[in-house]
């Protein structure tokens, strides 16, 4: 609650006493798979509030930390797929972080650490949606850093990738505004590459797409106060298109 009312410093020491007693009874009973996962996620929180604060060397120390944490019960643990998915959001944080740093080399081999692991949970659990959007995230993460190094041919493959796992959620589920919405982004990074790479007629063609799913979640949503916002980027990018 201190961390979403902005209050960021109260928050930390909130999540540093939590992580004390956490320390605690992990260190007092270490085969407690329980206890050690609680150390992971208290390792996180702080990890994120650093991250908000923009220190971002003690916040990679706290993903670095969780990582470890995560490993452990991960490796004790093959088959329990709750225990990999956290070793897929530390990986995933981890990244998150090296990436603000600059380190987009390290980043990117996180984010496909992170992406293996989603792979076996989907291909293990094919009708189980969250992974499938775990998988969808971990394709749009590296895709970013893809794009960042100025390699747009595997950058653009990676966001078709996640593209498509969008299309098959939003289509199992039309009534998922989530769903929606991630299939509407999916179309505008797509459709940003195709820019990049001289595509002007097919990269308008995929904005309008995802323009028209974000005008059909208005009228359900109109509340929804991300969506405005949403659409005055398809906007922009569109209009800059159509100048070109």
């Amino acid at each position: 609650v201190l961390s979403a009312q902005g209050n960021l410093t109260d928050a930390l020491d909130a999540y540093k006493a939590s992580l004390e007693i956490a320390e605690r009874l992990a260190e007092a009973d270490p085969g407690n798979a329980g206890w050690q996962r609680d150390l992971t996620v208290s390792q996180n929180k702080i990890g994120d509030v650093l991250r908000a604060q923009g220190n971002l060397t003690d916040a990679l120390d706290a993903y670095k930390a969780s990582l470890e944490t995560a490993k452990r019960l991960a490796d004790a643990d093959p088959g329990n797929a709750g225990w990999q998915r956290d070793l897929s959001v530390s990986q995933e944080k981890f990244g998150d972080v090296l990436s603000a740093q600059g380190n987009l080399t390290d980043a990117l081999d996180a984010f496909k650490a992170s992406l293996e692991i989603r792979k076996r949970l989907a291909e293990a659990d094919p009708g189980n949606a969250g992974w499938q959007r775990d998988l969808s995230v971990s394709q749009i993460k590296i895709g970013d850093v893809l794009r960042a190094e100025g390699n747009l041919t595997d950058a653009l493959d990676a966001f078709k990738a996640s593209l498509q796992i969008a299309k098959r959620l939003a289509e199992a589920d039309p009534g998922n505004a989530e769903w929606q919405r991630d299939l509407a982004l999916s179309h505008g990074r797509v459709s940003v590459i195709e820019a990049q790479q001289g595509e002007g007629e097919r990269a308008i063609a995929g904005l309008r797409r995802g323009r028209e799913i974000i005008v059909r979640l208005q009228e359900l949503s109109p509340d929804n106060a991300t969506l405005p916002d949403d659409l005055d980027r398809f906007d922009a990018q569109i209009a800059s298109l159509e100048e070109e």
